[in-house]
């Protein structure tokens, strides 16, 4: 069985009963993080990882998220969920999934290279890893953040 299916309103669970990243607004949506083509206006609920928990509420127009610690355990429906930092930006997390002994991974963005904006990337073992690839084609080269930052400064 196939813990999160693809659906015309994005990553569905039907043991929890809610979407991961939605594309579109449905009942629960669990969030990676805040960036606009994973956090979806007019949800009924919202759970994100606390650190991004006041992000999301501001792009959101100050609507209520729930938050939880990275690690911290809730269950929705039959799944045990927690969120893992994933480097990319404030708040920014994998959702794992547990369900009947089975273990999946969602990860929207994420960065394996250290950043001292948010926590940094923590691996988590899963028997199902889902990710995104927004920059992941080879033609996409990034400079050295040494060199930004100090032409920033």
């Amino acid at each position: 069985m196939n813990l999160l299916v693809s659906t015309d309103r994005g990553l569905y669970c039907a043991a929890g009963d809610f979407y991961i990243d939605p594309w579109a607004p449905v009942a629960r949506a669990v969030v990676t993080h805040a960036h606009s083509d994973h956090l979806t206006q007019g949800c009924e609920a919202y759970l994100v990882a606390e650190p991004g928990r006041r992000l999301a509420e501001a792009r959101l127009g100050g609507r209520a998220v729930d938050g939880i610690a990275y690690g911290e355990t809730r269950v929705v429906g039959e799944v045990s969920i927690s969120m893992h930092p994933a480097g990319h930006i404030l708040g920014s997390a994998q959702v794992r999934l547990e369900h009947r002994g089975e273990v999946w991974l969602a990860s929207g963005d994420y960065k394996t290279n250290p950043d001292p904006t948010c926590d940094p990337f923590e691996p988590v073992r899963a028997h199902t890893f889902i990710t995104e690839s927004t920059f992941g084609l080879p033609i996409y080269r990034w400079p050295d953040e040494a060199l930004v930052r100090d032409e920033i400064l």
